[in-house]
C-alpha cells in the first residue's frame, strides 16, 4: 500500500521552510533539489541535503499507510505556503505521483523514488552536550562577517574554526575564529560541559553550515551539540542537522595575536566612530574602501576620497597614548566590527603603519578583532 498521511499545514510549512536554503541550489544531482518524505510511527520525517549540510525534521501526523517518496522541495513549499487549509493530506500513487489535498484544492506532483535519495549520516547521540542557543548566536554573530568568500581566498578560510579549551582556572570555553586573510575575528564564551572531541587544532565548519546553525539557534533556548571526526551534529527537539566538516588546517591565529604590539592604544566612543566610518565609506573606491586615519593624543581625523565622486573628512575626540601616526584601513572592515559590538567605548592597539591593529571592547568580553592596515 502506498504512503497516505494527514498532517498540519502550519507545522509542515515551518519544517519545509527550514530546508529551503539546503535544497534550493541547482546542481548536477537532480534529486538533491527534492526532500525525502518518510511516513512511519505516527510521524513524517522530512529530510533535505546538499551533501554538505543535511537537515531532518519530524512532524507529528496521522499515518494511514507507511511509505516514502521524494518531492521537489521548492514546489512543495510553495503549495503548502499558498494553501489556506489547516490540514493537508498526501497520497503516493502510481509512477511516483503524489496527490496533495488541501481543503478545496487538489494537486498532483511528480516525485522520485525514495531509494535514490542519499542516506542520512549516522551520529553518536551520546556525544551531544547541551549549549544555549543564545551562546551559539553570539559566537557566530561576532565571527561570521570575516569569513572569506568562496574563490577569494584559500579554501580553509571559507569556514569558521571551532575550538574547545580549558583555562588555567579549570573553566571550559568554546571559541570561534574566522579570517579572510586581511582581518581576523575571535569570540569565546564559557561553557558548562567540555566538548572533548574538539581537539587542540579544532574543527572547521563551512560558511553554509554556520548559517544553518545560526537559524537553529534563533528559535531554540537549548541545542544539543557534538563534533565528530568528520561532522558536526546539532539537535533541537524534532530537528536534527549534520554538517560535513572541512579538511585542512586553519592558520596559526595564536601566533598572529602574540605578534601584535599593544604599547600604543587608542580609546574612542563606539557609536560616533561607527557613524563616522559609515560616512567615510560613502567616498571610498568600492574595491578597497580606503579610509585614512590620522591619530594624535586627543583626536582621530578620518578622511576618504573617490576620484569620481569627491572626498570626506571627519574629526572625533579620542584618547591615544603614542606618537602621532597616519595609516590607512579598509573602512568596511571597521564598520562590520563596530556593528557587532555593544560597548560604549572600543580600544584599538596600534603598533605601526604596517602592523596589524587589535580591536577590543571591555563590555564585549571574549571578543577581539585583528585588521591589517593598507598602504596609503
Amino acid at each position: 500500500m502506498s504512503m497516505i498521511v494527514n498532517l498540519s499545514r502550519e507545522e509542515l510549512l515551518a519544517k519545509l521552510a527550514s530546508l529551503q536554503n539546503v535544497t534550493g541550489k541547482k546542481g548536477t544531482i537532480a534529486i538533491l533539489s527534492n526532500v525525502l518524505i518518510e511516513a512511519r510511527n505516527e510521524a513524517v520525517e522530512i529530510t533535505g541535503t546538499d551533501l554538505e549540510v543535511g537537515i531532518r525534521n519530524r512532524v507529528q501526523a496521522e499515518v494511514r499507510a507507511e511509505g516514502a517518496i521524494t518531492l521537489p522541495s521548492k514546489k512543495l513549499f510553495e503549495i503548502v505556503r499558498e494553501s489556506d487549509a489547516a490540514q493537508l493530506s498526501m497520497e503516493v500513487r502510481d509512477n511516483n505521483w503524489v496527490r496533495i489535498k488541501a481543503g478545496s484544492s487538489d494537486y498532483n506532483l511528480a516525485g522520485m523514488p525514495a531509494e535514490e535519495y542519499p542516506s542520512f549520516p549516522e551520529h553518536d547521540e551520546g556525544a551531544l552536550v547541551p549549549l544555549p542557543g543564545e551562546l551559539l548566536k553570539d559566537l557566530i554573530d561576532k565571527t561570521f562577517f570575516s569569513i572569506a568568500q568562496e574563490g577569494e581566498s584559500q579554501f580553509n578560510l571559507t569556514g569558521v574554526l571551532v575550538q574547545g579549551e580549558q583555562k588555567d582556572g579549570g573553566s571550559n570555553v568554546l571559541k570561534m575564529i574566522s579570517s579572510d586573510g586581511h582581518r581576523l575575528s575571535l569570540m569565546e564564551r564559557e561553557i558548562d560541559s567540555p566538548l572533548a572531541v574538539i581537539r587542540e587544532k579544532g574543527v572547521i565548519i563551512p560558511r553554509k553550515g554556520v548559517q544553518e546553525i545560526r537559524k537553529f539557534a534563533e528559535g531554540n533556548e537549548i541545542l544539543q551539540v557534538g563534533f565528530e571526526e568528520k561532522q558536526a551534529v546539532i539537535k533541537s527537539g524534532e530537528s536534527l542537522m549534520v554538517i560535513r566538516l572541512m579538511n585542512g588546517d586553519f592558520p596559526d591565529y595564536k601566533g598572529i595575536l602574540n605578534g601584535i604590539g599593544r604599547e600604543r592604544r587608542l580609546s574612542i566612543e563606539r557609536a560616533p566612530f561607527l557613524n563616522s566610518m559609515k560616512r567615510m565609506n560613502l567616498f571610498t573606491e568600492d574595491r578597497y574602501n580606503a579610509v585614512t586615519f590620522k591619530i594624535d593624543r586627543e583626536r582621530l581625523v578620518l578622511s576618504s576620497q573617490s576620484m569620481d565622486i569627491g572626498n570626506a573628512k571627519d574629526e572625533l575626540p579620542a584618547k591615544y597614548d603614542g606618537d602621532p601616526i597616519e595609516l590607512g584601513f579598509n573602512g568596511r572592515y571597521f564598520v562590520e566590527v563596530l556593528q557587532v559590538l555593544a560597548s560604549t567605548t572600543v580600544q584599538i592597539a596600534i603598533n605601526s603603519e604596517e602592523s596589524p591593529c587589535l580591536v577590543q571592547a571591555e563590555e564585549d568580553p571574549g571578543f577581539l578583532s585583528v585588521i591589517m592596515p593598507m598602504k596609503l
